[in-house]
């Protein structure tokens, strides 16, 4: 028995019934209304608010309402919701303080790199990869002794991601939309494209990798 639910023609036939639209426009459609939040998980993710007689209904994939280096949170509607459908991938997870949670992570990567070890790490392509660079650059910039370990960022959907980035800054937070449109590029890192493996290097490193690359 195929199990397939759908196939390449299938997606085929959707494109054309995709629809863009901004943050906060209204559309309607068969009476029902729909409009666009920004949810602070990745650079264009959103919340939608939904109006079917009356009834609003919020409906989240992923959000986050903590600002980071790259995204605002994700917003408030200005109006009351009668029904919220929300994702819970961490329920009721108490997280350790941001900075906390920063310090653990670039001295997990110092104590490697200054051992002369690789620290290579796999990392979603589109949000949380520049993340994790823009820390790591910033960490890399106070301390010297890290000058001569290099960053390699490798995965091409990675790479076309921060195309994406520089292409939308109107959707970062203000510290780094100000830096891109001065001229400054706090994503700047050398290409991973001198290795053709891991193993040929013999200096500590450290690679972001998007996972299918690991």
């Amino acid at each position: 028995m195929d199990e397939q639910l759908f196939d390449e023609k299938d997606v085929e036939n959707t494109l054309d019934k995709i629809q863009l639209i901004d943050y906060h426009q209204e559309i309607e459609m068969n009476g029902i209304k729909f409009s666009a939040f920004r949810a602070g998980h990745v650079l264009g993710a959103a919340m939608f608010l939904i109006e079917i007689d009356g009834i609003k209904i919020l409906y989240t994939g992923d959000y986050s309402r903590e600002e980071d280096r790259i995204l605002k949170p994700a917003e408030f509607t200005d109006c009351e919701v009668d029904v919220l459908i929300v994702e819970s991938t961490y329920g009721t997870t108490e997280h350790s303080d941001k900075s906390v949670r920063e310090n653990k992570f670039t001295k997990a990567v110092t104590d490697i790199v200054l051992r002369g070890g690789k620290c290579l790490m796999p990392v979603f392509a589109l949000g949380k990869a520049q993340e994790l660079l823009l820390i790591l650059n910033e960490h890399w910039n106070r301390h010297p002794e890290l000058s001569s370990v290099p960053i390699y960022y490798q995965g091409n959907l990675a790479n076309r991601a921060l195309s994406i980035f520089n292409t939308h800054r109107n959707l970062m937070g203000d510290k780094l939309r100000m830096e891109l449109e001065s001229g400054q590029n706090p994503f700047k890192f050398q290409q991973y494209d001198k290795l053709d493996t891991i193993a040929e290097a013999t200096t500590p490193l450290v690679i972001i990798a998007s996972p299918g690359m690991l």
